[in-house]
């Protein structure tokens, strides 16, 4: 009993002695330096990374860098937390001058007493980039080559190398110049028949040339129609393409909407797409049952050919039975009378049968009521109209008589 009691004394008098010590608070010093005054430089270069290097003390270590929303004092403004044994990365996308602050703080007498400092250095960003990073011409990019050179090569068929170039550079503040004349993208034109130099200046006032060179190949002859199909408001039809009599010869499902379907088509190399002598789109919606009868394709060195299109519209109904029934009947199709007589067995239920039929994919309705191929009984006692139909608009209509052997 004795050695609890002197045990509970001995705790006692440790958590005396231990609240009567006040905790040491490490002081905080914002110290840091910046590596590219450590490699000699005295200002910073936009698009070039450098490290903040902490050398003084704290227990926490904010940075801000001065950017918006990163501006140390201000409202809201947000800094990067990291260690003391870290460097943290920096980097200006534009020239100008920012306040960079590294601010430290401990804490100390277990939480009862907090310091903070900070230390804000103005750092002075200048561009010197006065590079390209893209450079088109008449929507081709050119290939960065050494030397500066910048590189094309363009068909023989084209005879015309006035072009307006579109570019960028990877400054904002770099300019270029074509013998003195300041180029805008997109809109100075220049002649390209001959090599064409680019001066960029920095914004600090530095150059660098780049030479602009096109040279031409023969332009290929190929002009060979390899994919014809209907898209969107067509059912996936493919045309079967005759290439020595240059036919294209599609069989159209009766339920698509010729009048207005897209097309899905293809050609050979660097050639073009023409209907009706304008340019093919692939979302533009063709009147395919009157207005376009023929495919032009041009190939790159201006020769041409034309497929004619014949279209053949297949019937609503090419097959007609009934599921379940053994043996299957056949049903008899006159496509001129627009009628299906087709034959059961005597004791059949004729009140539920379910037709199955191939042609038409499209909308199928008895009456009012929709019908799935397969799936909708019907009671056959009586003559039946089906009427298939094109798109949204009612098509043929088919009388279904059952006759009982």
């Amino acid at each position: 009993m004795k050695i609890i009691y002197k045990s509970i004394l001995i705790l006692i008098t440790m958590i005396i002695v231990s609240s009567c010590v006040k905790e040491e608070m490490i002081n905080p010093d914002p110290s840091f330096i910046l590596t590219y005054q450590r490699a000699g430089q005295t200002n910073a270069l936009a698009g070039t990374k450098f490290y903040v290097i902490p050398t003084g003390t704290g227990e926490f270590f904010t940075l801000y860098d001065g950017l918006k929303g990163h501006i140390w004092g201000e409202a809201g403004a947000k800094g990067i937390d990291f260690n003391k044994a870290d460097s943290l990365m920096v980097y200006y996308s534009t020239a100008g001058t920012y306040k960079l602050t590294l601010v430290t703080s401990s804490n100390g007498n277990f939480g009862n007493d907090y310091k903070v400092t900070s230390k804000t250095e103005d750092v002075v960003v200048i561009d010197q980039r006065n590079s390209f990073k893209t450079f088109n011409i008449n929507d081709t990019d050119g290939n960065f080559a050494l030397n500066n050179e910048i590189l094309f090569s363009f068909p023989d068929a084209v005879t015309d190398f006035h072009f307006a170039a579109k570019f960028s550079m990877d400054s904002p503040d770099a300019k270029t110049y074509v013998n003195g004349v300041e180029q805008v993208s997109g809109e100075t034109i220049n002649d390209f028949s001959q090599p064409v130099v680019y001066t960029v200046k920095s914004g600090q006032g530095n150059d660098q040339l780049y030479t602009v060179k096109i040279s031409t190949f023969p332009s290929s002859a190929e002009k060979v129609l390899s994919k014809f199909e209907l898209g969107v408001g067509g059912n996936g039809e493919v045309g079967v393409i005759d290439e020595e009599n240059k036919v294209i010869n599609l069989t159209a499902n009766y339920s698509t909407n010729l009048a207005a379907v897209r097309l899905i088509l293809a050609s050979s190399y660097a050639s073009a797409i023409l209907i009706n002598n304008f340019a093919y789109s692939e979302r533009k919606n063709y009147d395919m049952a009157k207005a376009v009868k023929a495919i032009k394709i041009v190939a790159q060195n201006a020769t041409e050919v034309e497929y004619t299109i014949k279209t053949t519209i297949d019937n609503p109904v090419s097959t007609f039975t009934f599921a379940g029934l053994v043996p299957e009947p056949v049903g008899v199709i006159d496509a001129a009378a627009k009628t299906i007589s087709i034959d059961v067995l005597k004791g059949t239920d004729v009140s539920k049968l379910i037709a199955k039929w191939t042609g038409s994919i499209g909308k199928v309705t008895i009456g009012t009521v929709t019908q799935s191929n397969g799936v909708t009984p019907n009671n056959f006692s009586k003559p039946l109209i089906y009427t298939f139909y094109k798109g949204s608009t009612a098509g043929d209509k088919y009388t279904v008589t059952i006759n009982i052997k």
